[in-house]
């Protein structure tokens, strides 16, 4: 049952993972033996250890200070630089996965896997509303820097913090008149996709 609400409270991230994970160690750690194999007497276990008594009561403080500022931060009040920063993460992150130094994505018209390297976070990033934020961005492929894709990311608050939900090609290079240009896919019509054709 403790899975099951554990699961249910991170879906609908009305907790902070840190104070979930505060509270299954106290439920876990109430019910345990003392691991000598040996029954405590009643005496034993009816008086409260001083000093677990306050991790405990530190555990709860802390929890409690995790949870306001969770509820403090208004999902619509992240700044464009916390959106940068997050997305400088999440490219971090991505980069350091499989082929290191490598961002890699598959285009989802083509199936084929891009292999780039980041450029820059253009300006300025959006809010979308109801905690959601949108970036674009330039990546080069690998060899050519002329040769560029603009990618987009949307990002959404979860548990008090900015993360990627959704990646996609935007624009893809097309050799003209001798370089490299830009040649978007869809373009945006009241914050909606629009596919061009």
């Amino acid at each position: 049952m403790q899975s099951e609400r554990f699961r249910w409270l991170l879906n609908k991230g009305m907790i902070a993972l840190p104070i979930i994970l505060v509270l299954v160690l106290l439920a876990r750690c109430g019910g345990e033996p003392d691991g000598s194999g040996e029954q405590a007497s009643t005496d034993q276990a009816s008086e409260p250890n001083p000093e677990q008594t306050d991790a405990t009561e530190e555990n709860r403080d802390q929890a409690q200070a995790e949870e306001t500022r969770t509820e403090e931060r208004d999902p619509e009040s992240f700044t464009a630089e916390e959106i940068k920063a997050a997305m400088q993460e999440h490219i971090e992150n991505r980069t350091q996965m499989g082929n290191p130094g490598v961002f890699e994505i598959t285009d989802p018209r083509t199936s084929q896997t891009l292999e780039l390297r980041f450029q820059k976070i253009h300006d300025p990033v959006r809010t979308m509303g109801d905690g959601h934020y949108f970036a674009c961005t330039n990546f080069a492929a690998i060899g050519d820097p002329y040769k560029t894709y603009d990618l987009d990311f949307w990002l959404q608050v979860h548990d008090g913090e900015l993360v990627v939900y959704e990646e996609n090609v935007h624009k893809l290079p097309v050799h003209k008149h001798g370089e490299w240009v830009q040649q978007p896919r869809y373009n945006f019509v009241d914050d909606r996709i629009n596919l061009l054709r």
